[in-house]
């Protein structure tokens, strides 16, 4: 007993023998931050990362109670629930008819960060160069970095667009 003590004691009480150290050294404020504190500044609705400033509706709260109560409370697939996925798939058809594999053709994710970081980090190898055209979000050029990719700036023009 005492020496699973004394391991699990210098395991959590010693600091760390080295420093961590950031792969994204140079990754500042976040654009979610700056809108957040200026809405605060301006006492204005922040529209920027999903602060609602209302109740959810009572209809939802009792429709999600109703799926917590069928079963549907679990981690969901990978690449998200496939009815969702087929759901997805049935609406492109619909409005582009575009065929659509909802197996491999589509994936869900938590929130459009997320997406974009999977997209980048699925196809971008070290030393490929990729372009971001600003203004661009600022998720794009940190995937990229961690890639060991090499983000390449350009000013996004109008002129080809008619």
């Amino acid at each position: 007993m005492a020496k699973s003590f004394t391991l699990l004691h210098n395991i959590f009480m010693n600091p760390y023998p080295s420093a961590i150290r950031s792969k994204l050294p140079n990754v500042g404020t976040t654009i979610f931050t700056v809108m957040s504190a200026l809405a605060n500044q301006h006492n204005a609705i922040n529209l920027s990362q999903g602060f609602p400033d209302f109740q959810v509706d009572e209809k939802l709260i009792s429709l999600i109670h109703q799926q917590f109560q069928k079963g549907y409370n679990q981690y969901a697939a990978m690449p998200g629930v496939i009815s969702l996925r087929e759901t997805i798939a049935e609406k492109c058809n619909s409005l582009y008819g575009v065929e659509i594999n909802p197996d491999t053709e589509i994936t869900i994710t938590p929130g459009g960060t997320e997406a974009i970081f999977s997209a980048i980090t699925s196809v971008v190898h070290p030393n490929d160069e990729v372009i971001i055209f600003e203004p661009a979000y600022d998720c794009y050029a940190p995937a990229i970095e961690l890639c060991g990719g090499v983000p390449v700036y350009r000013i996004a023009s109008t002129q080809f667009f008619d």
